[in-house]
């Protein structure tokens, strides 16, 4: 299995291949979902893909955030200055408009949410060769993937979870504009909030670290191909730990008790959790603490206006970070500096009053933050040898690649080159990537002479042309791809059609208002057993409907896609299509010869996500501003009206409430997180599992805009207590937005 370490600097992709990575991941600046990490640009990654490659090491490069139309121009910029590297990771659908204009083989991104078989078939048929499955993925969803798809897998082992579905997340982007779909996420999920179910408060949305060290193995045989480390903005030192103790791992060590507590010292938020492979939902999340707690190091005996004492088991340095548990949960922290010590007792300088006998955590261990990181040589063997005529020839070598580099000396008049003169010369490698291993000298007994300038200048040149043909056999062994079957030319738009409007519901009553209107209906069930139940009912009340769709759940895990079809079987010869939030359901939708209408999930930003992808019409981007609609010059639609799904969980946020379990299901219908100023409604999706929206707090209404927007329209009215019609005709016609409102980023954007 091949170990993928993250960086997001330099000083990190030197730990990252010191400590035994076989590929790392990083970004270049700009169009990665890592916007703060820092270090590489197009003008330099070049030079630190071949530094990699040098190593063994294979370089990803993320162009993992969603790309507006007017920026697909310069993101072809930045793609043909990284042609270099061993695979690009794409997030979205149609940026491969110009991925496919090189011959780079394409990985496709977590964010792209695939999860199940369908989705992963969709996304082979488009030319990827491997994706980065969801980290909500099932056991089962991975074995069907690799038996059935010529796909490469990549799976999250170690790192910090997103609480939403594969990393898919509004909730930044609406409460300030930083969109975690452009690598700009503030992390709101780390916040506390108040559950209205059960008056709990806490990190109600924050789950712990992700440590999958001890089930290595089983990965392995389910058919995971690649293990990646999440932590672009993590320091070099996490990097180096976390590499080196997965390396261990992959080499045949037992993943035991100290390799634990090592990679704790590291990063450890929450104590770590198994996943969602693995865990249930009172493992995943930690309501307690929301931040690094590192490992126990002693306690607090005593605490006063000059500072606190505690008595450690392990020595503190200055410079060191501490936090503050106390019943478990987060009561502070602060920098190390020591006023006094005795043995294993430390008077520290501390502002604030801490409880005698709280736990006292190292979170930053200095002596391994401030370490130099410096990368490793690679040895090379050097030899000088003299011929007859006085010809000399110098030989670099590594493994099977071998250059000769030749010049001319003459008998020595003077002091001759000695062994030592020559020995040194050779092994005056500098800044290359090389350090001597060995340096033979054949004299062959004669005494030489040639100026040292001569005898350093052909050493230069051996050893550059050792580092050249190193690359070129290293390109020779690379993937490339052909993507020339792919590529298509562009629809052109017909803006000239009727205005269409959908309406999307859950309620059977939306369908008698609506029955003899011109307006399409989505149905969306968020209890599919009851669906079933009552599914001859919405047939016939579909019957004298204009133009019915069923929207598609974002996530369907292994055996629940079996009741999706059911459903989509019953129903295909009365509905129109569906409304694909995730790729398996635009698979599905050509499966069953159904249209297929994009939805907010599905990130539309630019205008060639439709062509490439198929579908027949897309809901925009909640997160597009008008303008940038427009640049896209394409007939879709505009998220006109209703409250605005944020976050999508695989979690159940009513155990971490209430501590129940499924036998004892404490929901009663929905509910909501409270933060300092606002609430969100949490709306649970049932198929065989559970799955919950939280919904952002304020409804989207462009009635007070509605003269601007020419535009087809989709309308949302789950859990809105208006008429369908009034608000058809508000959206349409214009009038007064609702109180609290707003046009999501129509008229603002996202940075």
């Amino acid at each position: 299995m091949e170990l993928l370490a993250p960086v997001g600097s330099i000083r990190s992709l030197y730990a990252a291949i010191n400590s035994g990575a076989d590929a790392v991941y990083l970004g270049v600046d700009g169009f990665n979902a890592r916007a703060k990490a820092v270090g590489f640009t197009t003008e330099n990654i070049n030079t630190y893909i071949d530094l990699c490659h040098l190593h063994g090491v294979k370089v990803y490069i993320a162009f993992n955030t969603a790309i507006k139309e007017k920026e697909l121009k310069k993101l072809d910029e930045y793609v043909s200055a990284c042609t270099r590297a061993d695979a690009f990771i794409i997030a979205d659908l149609g940026a491969l408009s110009v991925f496919y204009k090189y011959n780079v083989p394409l990985h496709a991104s977590t964010q792209m949410g695939v999860n199940n078989l369908e989705g992963a078939l969709f996304l082979q048929s488009k030319g990827f060769s491997r994706v980065v499955v969801a980290r909500e993925t099932a056991r089962e969803d991975i074995i069907a993937i690799k038996q059935n798809t010529d796909l490469e897998l990549e799976y999250f082992v170690h790192g910090a979870l997103c609480v939403s579905y594969s990393g898919s997340c509004l909730l930044s982007s609406m409460m300030s504009g930083d969109s975690g779909n452009r690598g700009r996420c503030n992390q709101p999920c780390r916040l506390p909030y108040k559950s209205s179910l059960s008056g709990k408060e806490g990190y109600l949305l924050s789950p712990s670290e992700q440590c999958l060290i001890t089930k290595l193995d089983d990965l392995r045989k389910i058919g995971v191909d690649s293990l990646k480390i999440e932590g672009r903005l993590k320091q070099p030192h996490y990097v180096s730990t976390v590499v080196s103790q997965y390396r261990k791992v992959i080499d045949g060590a037992k993943a035991d008790n100290n390799i634990i507590l090592e990679l704790k010292k590291a990063f450890n938020r929450g104590e770590f959790t198994s996943g969602y492979i693995y865990d249930d939902t009172k493992s995943i999340m930690s309501p307690k603490v929301q931040s690094n707690i590192g490992v126990s190091v002693g306690r607090i005996i005593a605490c006063d206006k000059s500072g606190v004492t505690v008595k450690t088991t392990e020595p503190l340095r200055d410079g060191d970070g501490l936090k503050i548990l106390y019943k478990g949960e987060e009561a502070g922290g602060f920098g190390v500096k020591i006023v006094k010590s005795d043995k294993n007792t430390y008077k520290l300088a501390a502002k604030g009053s801490f409880p005698i006998g709280a736990e006292v955590r190292r979170t930053l261990d200095s002596a391994s933050a401030e370490e130099e990181i410096l990368l490793k040589k690679l040895p090379i063997n050097l030899s000088f040898k003299v011929s007859d005529d006085y010809g000399v020839e110098i030989t670099a070598r590594r493994g099977n690649a071998e250059i000769k580099v030749s010049g001319k000396a003459q008998q020595a008049t003077g002091r001759p080159l000695t062994k030592e003169d020559i020995s040194a010369s050779l092994c005056k490698l500098g800044d290359t990537p090389f350090v001597c291993d060995s340096a033979e000298i054949d004299l062959s007994d004669k005494c030489i002479f040639m100026p040292k300038s001569q005898l350093n200048e052909m050493r230069r040149e051996a050893v550059s042309m050792l580092c050249d043909s190193l690359l070129n056999d290293y390109q020779d062994t690379m993937q490339r791809c052909d993507f020339s079957n792919y590529i298509k030319p562009a629809k052109v738009s017909d803006n000239e059609k009727i205005r269409q409007i959908i309406v999307n519901t859950d309620s059977f009553d939306v369908f008698r208002e609506l029955c003899d209107k011109n307006i399409a209906i989505s149905y969306q069930i968020y209890d599919f057993s009851q669906f079933l139940s009552k599914i001859d009912i919405f047939l016939s009340l579909i019957e004298n409907t204009f133009s019915v769709y069923l929207h598609l759940p974002p996530i369907v895990r292994w055996a629940e896609m079996k009741i999706i079809e059911d459903v989509i079987v019953k129903c295909k010869d009365k509905i129109a299509g569906l409304i694909c939030e995730n790729y398996y359901s635009l698979w599905l939708a050509k499966k069953y010869s159904l249209k297929a209408i994009a939805g907010i999930r599905l990130n539309v930003f630019n205008s060639h996500f439709s062509e490439i992808s198929g579908v027949d019409s897309a809901i925009y981007s909640p997160e597009l501003t008008l303008q940038e609609i427009d640049d896209i010059n394409s007939n879709g639609f505009v998220y006109a009206y209703g409250i605005l799904p944020v976050m999508t969980f695989c979690h159940c946020p009513v155990q971490v409430s209430t501590g129940c379990s499924c036998d004892s299901c404490a929901y009663n219908g929905d509910y909501t997180y409270r933060d300092k100023v606002a609430e969100y409604l949490i709306k649970r999706t049932r198929i065989r599992r559970c799955y919950f929206e939280l919904h952002n707090p304020a409804i989207v209404d462009i009635s007070a805009k509605a003269d601007k927007i020419r535009y087809n329209l989709y309308i949302n009215m789950v859990n809105c207590n208006r008429t369908p019609l009034d608000v058809v005709k508000s959206v349409t016609q214009g009038g007064v937005s609702q109180s609290g409102s707003n046009c999501a980023h129509l008229f603002r954007g996202v940075k």
